[in-house]
């Protein structure tokens, strides 16, 4: 029988099972017929009989032990037997790439019923892995995930979770707990690491505990699920509904994600190109080309979540995509208004400037909360009644949060200026057929984003407020930040030659900006140019990786405002305000590569070539150069910026493929 469209999502293949626990060996815990739940786990590749565990806590783990030595090469699979759920809801545990030893999550929101009975665990800060969990017996402290009923445990760590269980079992004489639950304790506490699969909006129950997921037939609420959670408002109540309803097009034709990528690429960079056109019905349908860039934008995402196909070239050509499509409109209304007589490059690199910073900051934000957030498995004995947690923390679940909350939450999200808000923006600017306004309105609604921002976090960095303890001052790895800098020869002199306190670089920062502004000013821009190599040598100096200072964390987004006002107040001194386009083009190639430093540090902890800061002389290399240039030769400088502009997109791009290129290879691997 053919399935029901109205119950079904996408095609066949969209649907279809990667076969990663193929073969599995199932473990029933529980003596309820499980007749369904099996047939669910056989759609994942979960065939064969299935081994029934019954009796106490102890009889429980023990004959867990003896299957899971049975068979170290296959997947073992672990499910309460009163579990009651679908296919689509197991296959993030059990089908997609990545996942190793885990058992499913569900948040506390989702539960319907049952709540105070529910298996409780927690999870830590980064969402990777099961710090800790409830039983009858064991209390776990600030819970923040359910345990629906569902382990997956990978070939490699069967026989430490045999070696773990047959210990623990030895311990759980006269225990009246779930089986389910101590077995996920059990191997928590023995530090085999179980990572945490969220569910998605999925209806699921087991025993008096049960969770109503989204409308529609489980492939409706895998499709829902699709969506990628923690965006902003916009995206969240306006363009994701309509992406998802794309999405479920371009599943049942097939659509690859990274076309899907494309698509939207081209489709901003059209708007662009209508904009430039400077016709008023050009620019209302830019203004709707770029929502409808957005929406497909969306759309990648979706399918690769649907159908667990994920690729970092596709995650890094979405990331670029979006800085490419923005950038383009940025562009042609510097280059409208220019024919307009408004002198626009200026406002056009920094509006550029901003975004760029905005993203920097963040992820360097980011990468300062990432050790408060690292999951840290509590690996206490299995007798111990109460986990690591203090002695005052609550062992229930949350509460809901207020209207108030939710409020606060919402104006947050509004206030920081995701991507949707700013297309927003520049889509209304477009509909006023102004280019100053687009841009203007891009400039004051993200500076006053990051002034918030950075205000707030620097507050709570310098105060401790955020959780991060002091850090370690000793160490010579280097880390994301030392990467992130981008400095080049002349700053790495500086910092083998000589040490200097980390305050030594926002101060030779403002001696440099103000010394480039003097002598612009004076037509003695010499001043400027001394003033750059003393401030690189200090910089590097006062920046020897790895850096660990509490302010550390700006420096990638200072290093690149100065690079910015450096480079372009020389522009603006030394060529015409219409020439001003070849320093827009030459920022755009730098921010690119701040921008895949980024992403390759995120999506796969590697950094660009160390020779990529000699060739492309790092952020102080490319000030020393212009202002030398436009110091002894001010008619080569608009040259210099074509010709730097191609020399660093040809060398960035090169080396940038090749990364992502090896870095796919070896994951393919």
């Amino acid at each position: 029988m053919s399935p029901d469209p109205a119950a079904t999502v996408g095609n066949e293949a969209a649907r279809a099972v990667h076969g990663l626990s193929a073969g599995a060996d199932l473990a029933l815990l529980g003596s309820c017929d499980a007749s369904a739940l099996r047939g669910e786990l056989a759609g994942a590749g979960v065939h064969g009989a299935a081994t029934v565990i019954t009796g106490s806590a102890a009889e429980v783990l023990e004959q867990l032990a003896d299957l899971a030595e049975s068979d170290p090469a296959a997947v073992l699979v672990v499910a309460a037997a009163d579990l009651h759920l679908s296919l689509p809801a197991v296959l993030d545990l059990l089908d997609k790439p990545g996942v190793r030893t885990g058992v499913l999550t569900a948040t506390r929101e989702a539960l319907e019923s049952g709540r105070d009975a529910a298996t409780r665990a927690r999870v830590g800060g980064d969402g990777k892995l099961v710090e800790s969990v409830g039983t009858a017996v064991h209390e776990v402290t600030r819970p923040n995930r359910a345990l629906p009923g569902l382990l997956r445990v990978h070939p490699a760590d069967r026989l430490a979770a045999a070696r773990t269980w047959r210990a623990a079992s030895a311990e759980a004489g006269g225990w009246d707990v779930d089986g389910f639950a101590l077995a996920v304790l059990a191997l928590v506490r023995g530090q085999v690491r179980v990572q945490s699969v969220a569910m998605g909006p999925f209806t699921w129950s087991r025993g008096p505990v049960s969770a109503r997921g989204a409308a529609g037939s489980p492939w409706r609420q895998r499709l829902r699920g699709a969506s990628r959670g923690g965006d902003g408002f916009v995206s969240t109540y306006a363009v994701r509904p309509l992406s998802r309803r794309l999405t479920g097009v371009g599943l049942r034709l097939g659509w690859s994600p990274n076309a899907v990528t494309v698509t939207s690429l081209a489709i901003g960079v059209a708007a662009a190109l209508l904009v430039v056109t400077d016709n008023r019905w050009a620019w209302v349908a830019a203004a709707v080309l770029i929502q409808l860039a957005l929406v497909i934008d969306c759309v990648d995402g979706e399918i690769a979540r649907f159908t667990r196909r994920f690729s970092a070239l596709g995650a890094w050509l979405d990331a670029v995509g979006d800085r490419v499509k923005e950038y383009s409109v940025f562009a042609a209304c510097a280059y409208v208004g220019v024919r307009h007589g408004a002198d626009l490059w200026l406002v056009a690199t920094a509006a550029m400037a901003l975004v760029t910073l905005r993203h920097l900051e963040d992820y360097a934000y980011d990468h300062r909360l990432a050790p408060t957030r690292v999951s840290r498995p509590d690996g206490i004995p299995v007798v111990a009644p109460r986990d690591l947690g203090p002695q005052d923390a609550r062992t229930e679940f949350a509460p809901e949060p207020s209207a108030r909350w939710w409020r606060i939450h919402w104006a947050k999200k509004v206030m920081h200026m995701p991507i949707a808000e700013r297309y927003l923006v520049i889509s209304l600017g477009l509909l006023t057929f102004s280019p100053q306004v687009v841009l203007w309105a891009i400039i004051v609604s993200v500076g006053a984003a990051m002034v918030w921002t950075i205000g707030g976090r620097t507050l709570k960095a310098l105060t401790g407020r955020d959780g991060v303890p002091p850090l370690m001052t000793s160490g010579t790895a280097w880390g994301h930040l030392d990467h992130q800098t981008d400095l080049g020869p002349v700053a790495r002199l500086g910092g083998r030659a000589m040490r200097l306190p980390f305050l030594a670089t926002p101060v030779a920062g403002a001696v440099l900006l103000v010394a480039v502004v003097i002598g612009a000013r004076s037509d003695r821009l010499w001043i400027g140019l001394v003033a750059a190599v003393v401030a690189a040598l200090a910089i590097g100096a006062a920046t020897r990786p790895p850096i660990r200072h509490t302010l550390g964390w700006q420096l990638p987004w200072l290093l690149w405002v100065a690079e910015v006002v450096v480079i372009a107040v020389v522009a603006q001194d030394r060529l015409p305000a219409r020439e001003l386009g070849v320093l827009f083009a030459f920022l755009a190639v730098v921010a690119y590569h701040r921008y895949d430093t980024v992403y390759r540090l995120r999506d796969t902890g590697e950094a660009p070539a160390a020779w990529l800061s000699v060739l492309g002389l790092g952020v102080d290399g490319r000030v020393i150069v212009v202002l030398a240039v436009a110091t002894w030769w001010p008619g080569a400088l608009e040259p210099l910026l074509v010709v730097g502009a191609l020399w660093l997109a040809a060398l960035y791009l090169t080396e940038s493929a090749a990364g992502w290129r090896r870095w796919i290879r070896g994951a393919a691997a």
